[in-house]
């Protein structure tokens, strides 16, 4: 009879556990539903989306070039206007790419209100910004979500192309950790 490789001991305990992570998220539990407004204000003064690194080419019709990366530290509204109340910070990074034009997001949403203030969710994605609706994935969180899996929707509600400011809509489902 033949013996086992021991690193495949590794490999079948780490399948095992891999196949066991359904159980352990919250599959079979509803969604946390957030419905808010991203204010991403580019224009001095009181910029919250500034542009740190500026790519070398230029994309017709936006305000970025590809390869920009950006610091964001943007306002999440519960309504459109930006003096509307405010839920919580966006607090991340986004770079451009060429293709679409589209972005790729790396941010944290840090809750300011009721019992899921200080609470996080870590979202990242690509967001073809000339569609109307995209999706990006909640990849974990902090507080009342550490471990959260879920999905964001986002929706361009308005655009200045003047100056780059946008306001984007959003629709956060999340999958609190149910361990």
């Amino acid at each position: 009879m033949a013996s086992l490789n021991p690193n495949s001991n590794y490999l079948l305990i780490f399948l095992l556990c891999l196949s066991l992570t359904p159980l352990l998220t919250s599959a079979n539990h509803k969604p946390v539903h957030f419905h808010f407004y991203m204010q991403e204000k580019v224009s001095e003064p009181n910029a919250t989306s500034i542009v740190v690194a500026k790519g070398p080419i230029a994309l017709p019709g936006t305000p970025y070039r590809f390869g920009d990366i950006a610091v964001i530290d943007n306002a999440l509204t519960q309504g459109p206007d930006p003096t509307s109340s405010l839920v919580g910070r966006a607090q991340g990074i986004f770079t451009v790419m060429k293709s679409d034009p589209s972005v790729n997001w790396v941010f944290n949403i840090v809750f300011a209100y009721g019992k899921y203030n200080g609470s996080t969710v870590t979202v990242q994605g690509r967001d073809a910004i000339t569609q109307q609706m995209r999706e990006l994935s909640v990849v974990g969180g902090s507080g009342l979500f550490r471990m959260a899996q879920g999905y964001l929707l986002i929706k361009t509600y308005s655009v200045n192309i003047a100056n780059g400011d946008a306001v984007l809509e959003l629709d956060l489902y999340v999958y609190p950790f149910k361990g």
